[in-house]
This record gives C-alpha cells, sequence and structure tokens, in this order.
C-alpha cells in the first residue's frame, strides 16, 4: 500500500492516525479497522512518517519497531518529546517485556504484538487516546497547580527555593531571584557556583549535603556573599520528597535577620504544609494496603474478612506486651498483609473441604514464601515488617512450623503476636472443612499448645484479657 490517508481532511469529527509499518497487508488491515474512526495517514519509513508530522497534528500513532533504516523506537521519542499531543502506540512483531518497558520510559500510552485482530486494535487504539488524555489533563492540572504555588511563594517577603539532588534550582519564588540579583527565571537551572562567592558556595554545599545525606532540618545563621552583596541569614533547609517519601532536593527558606518575625510566621505555615504531607502520605500509604487487601479478598473472601479482625487483635496484644506505640501502630498496618501470598495459592486448594493431599499442604504453605518475596526487598518499614510476618506467622514457637523452622527468640515478636491472632480469629470462624469453634473450645486448643505451637507470654497476654480481645472481633 502506498503512504496515504483515509478520511476527510480537517474533519473535526475524527481524529487524526498516523500509522508506519512497511508492509502493505498491515497497513489495509488499518484502514479497515480504524478507517471509520480515524483520519488516518500510512508511512513505510521513519523519514516518511517524520515529514507527515510536520503537518496538522496527530492524535494518535501507531510505530512499528521494525522499519527499514532507523527503529521505530526512535520515531516513539521523537514524538513523545515534540508532540506531546500525540498519543503513542509501539507496534512490534515480538513480544519482549524489555522493548515495551523502554517503549513506556519513552512515552508510549500503548503496546501491540503482532498478529492482531481488528478488535484487539481498536481496544489498543481507544485506549492508548484515552490514557494520553487523561495524562494531558493531569499535566495541565499540576501546571495550574505549580502556578498557584508559584504565586503564593512570590507573594512571600523572604527567599524561597527547591534545588534536585544535583543542587540546580528548579523552584524560586520573585525574593530569591532579587537576593540573587537575577531576573525572574533566570536562578532556574543555576547552582550556587554561578551565583555566590567561593566561600558563600562551600557553607552551601555543606548544609544541602546534611540535608540530603542525612534527611533531617538543617538550621543555622550564616552570613555570606551572594549578588555581589553580603548578607546575613538565618537559612532553614529540609527535604524535598516525592509521593512515595524518597528525598529528591531540598527545600530552603533564607531570611534575612531583619524579616524575622516573618519568617518565623512562614515556617509555622509551612511546617502545617508539611505535616499534612505526611498524614496525605500516611493516608496513601494505608490505602495501598487496603486496595491489596481488597486484591486477597477477591481471590479468597474469607480472608479478607479475617485480615481485618486479626489486625486488630494483633495491635491489641502487641500493645499489652508493651511494645512502643508507634511498632504497634505499625503491626495493625502491616499484620493484614500476612497472607498476600494466597494470591498465588489455586482456588481449588484455598477452598477445598476435607484434607489437603501433599501437593496441596506444600502450595497452601507456599504462601509465606511467596508473600515474602512480594513484599520484601522496600526501604519502608511498614514493608519490611509486613514482608517478616509473611514470612513467619506458620513458625511454631518449638521450631516445629514452616518455612524455615525457625524456634523461639529466632521468630520475629512480631511473627509471634500474629501467629496467636490468627489461629484465634481462624478458629472462631467458620472454615469450608469445619463450622466455628466456641471461645472455650478455641482458648482450650491454643492454651494447650502454649510453649510448643505459641509464644507463651503472647498466650498469656491474650488470656489475660480475653474478654477485651473477643470483643475486637466485632
Amino acid at each position: 500500500m502506498n503512504e496515504t490517508k483515509t478520511g476527510a481532511r480537517g474533519s473535526a469529527a475524527k481524529p487524526r492516525l498516523l500509522a508506519t509499518d512497511d508492509r502493505p497487508e498491515i497497513l489495509r488491515l488499518l484502514e479497515r479497522t480504524l478507517g471509520d474512526r480515524y483520519e488516518c495517514e500510512f508511512a513505510s519509513t521513519v523519514g516518511a512518517a517524520r515529514e507527515k508530522l510536520a503537518g496538522p497534528p496527530f492524535q494518535l500513532a501507531l510505530c512499528d519497531i521494525q522499519m527499514p533504516g532507523e527503529s521505530g523506537l526512535v520515531l516513539v521519542e521523537e514524538i513523545a518529546g515534540e508532540h506531546p499531543e500525540t498519543a503513542i502506540v509501539l507496534v512490534t512483531g515480538v513480544d519482549d517485556p524489555e522493548i515495551a518497558e523502554r517503549a513506556f520510559e519513552l512515552g508510549a500510552q500503548g503496546y501491540l504484538v503482532k498478529p492482531f485482530w481488528p478488535g484487539q486494535l481498536l481496544i489498543t487504539a481507544t485506549s492508548a487516546m484515552h490514557q494520553r488524555a487523561l495524562e494531558l489533563a493531569q499535566e495541565a492540572h499540576t501546571r495550574t497547580l505549580e502556578d498557584r504555588i508559584q504565586t503564593l511563594m512570590d507573594a512571600a517577603p523572604v527567599p524561597i527555593y527547591i534545588k534536585d539532588r544535583d543542587r540546580r534550582y528548579i523552584i524560586a519564588n520573585k525574593v530569591a531571584h532579587q537576593v540573587a540579583g537575577l531576573e525572574p527565571n533566570d536562578l532556574i537551572g543555576l547552582t550556587d557556583n554561578d551565583i555566590m562567592a567561593p566561600e558563600a558556595e562551600r557553607i552551601a554545599t555543606a548544609s544541602d549535603r546534611t540535608v540530603l545525606e542525612q534527611g533531617g532540618t538543617y538550621t543555622a545563621e550564616e552570613t555570606m556573599t551572594v549578588g555581589g552583596e553580603e548578607r546575613t541569614y538565618l537559612t532553614v533547609k529540609f527535604p524535598y520528597v516525592d509521593d512515595i517519601g524518597e528525598i529528591v532536593g531540598i527545600s530552603g527558606i533564607s531570611t534575612d535577620m531583619t524579616a524575622k518575625k516573618q519568617a518565623e510566621e512562614l515556617r509555622e505555615r509551612l511546617t502545617a504544609t508539611q505535616l499534612r504531607a505526611i498524614k496525605e502520605l500516611r493516608a496513601s500509604r494505608q490505602e495501598t494496603v487496603e486496595r491489596l487487601i481488597r486484591a486477597i479478598e477477591l481471590h479468597d473472601p474469607e480472608t479478607g474478612l479475617h485480615v481485618k479482625r486479626m489486625a486488630a487483635t494483633a495491635s491489641f496484644l502487641a500493645a499489652q506486651l508493651d511494645l512502643d506505640h508507634d511498632r504497634v501502630l505499625l503491626l495493625r498496618t502491616a499484620a493484614p498483609m500476612h497472607d498476600v501470598g494466597k494470591i498465588a495459592t489455586p482456588d481449588g486448594v484455598l477452598r477445598k473441604q476435607g484434607p489437603l493431599t501433599a501437593d496441596e499442604r506444600e502450595r497452601m504453605q507456599a504462601h509465606t514464601t511467596v508473600g515474602h518475596e512480594i513484599l520484601s526487598g522496600s526501604e519502608s518499614d511498614l514493608l519490611k515488617m509486613a514482608a517478616s510476618i509473611a514470612l513467619t506467622h506458620h513458625e511454631w514457637f518449638d521450631g516445629s512450623g514452616y518455612p524455615q523452622g525457625l524456634k523461639n527468640g529466632e521468630i520475629p515478636v512480631e511473627g509471634r503476636i500474629v501467629a496467636v491472632a490468627d489461629v484465634l480469629d481462624a478458629l472462631l470462624s467458620d472454615r469450608p472443612y469445619r463450622p466455628a469453634m466456641t471461645v472455650e473450645q478455641a482458648t482450650k486448643l491454643m492454651t494447650e499448645e502454649r510453649g510448643t505451637h505459641f509464644d507463651p507470654e503472647v498466650i498469656d497476654a491474650l488470656m489475660e484479657n480475653l474478654d477485651e480481645a473477643i470483643a475486637l472481633r466485632g
């Protein structure tokens, strides 16, 4: 098929599509499938595609990776960088995860593997268009929010700025520019080496490194030459963090001592903002846990109810054992993820009525190591604890549990606590293979296993506070 187009040019009803492929039969399939919905133009080389991209904008580009002369990945990168309004779908004849990952890194919204059927093509194209529209809307929202933040910062009577990890200024208000002796926006992209005398730059570098390496707040009175003038500032710097709490830069306020009162008021507002950000981060973390639990619940409905009750009991027992308050709160959030590995357990094993075979038992027991693999590897204290609990909550105090045969103090205290809370709730709940036990039956069985299955101290804490623990189940 020659490089061509279908549909009426300029028709407002149809989005424009550019498809690149050197095989006529593929272009014919694209035309048959998408011609009624899109104003289609085709190119059999990357160079021809560039010529078409120089004309009216396209809303969607289907880029074949194996093009004569140049790779379609080159075109993907160019479109993403120079034509942000265009959604991109990479088309390839080989399903290679590395290529897919690279395409998405470059800015693609979709990935299609040949041979594909018309419905798959239509779904992928529509999905890519929708995703890019959402991304553009989010980018517009972010720009609006950044403009509002900049306006608020510019209203402040003191220098406010943010640097990235390379210590280049990425945000700075009007006063920061004035102090540096620069016009608005000229400070962005510069470093302190560009605007400060050597001694002042050395002081700024040392304090920046303190914030980046230690993660704390730096406060000091500094006298330095900036923009050709010597000034004394009360400098406050603190970490600039991303959505997952990673330090990605330095936030700073360098206040003239003559404006000390204004600086204190501004710091209070910034502190309140930081606290709100921490609260939002914790809420986001809790939402992530709840969504993970919801995923488990879809696979095993009983698990979803069980983990909520068990977590309340586990955190209650932890408090009775005098674990510090922050650790108790962390345990309450981490405990519901103890059975996340059951996502990999077959339904037939999870819901089987009657004894498991040796193979089925092995599959069921594997949920401990699978859960640990899912949750481990993070720097988050929450996920570290959750991974440990997932791995150890079926260990027995006498060493006869699984998967590692740990005993006594080799088992983390959180694993020993969850073991008791987990079994208590399981015994008091209906299961496919037996009805729920009474409280008396369950506690009799558990006390008989004090020192074998269960940590004696945890069992004692349960029995001494049994009424409160049972009430937590609702």
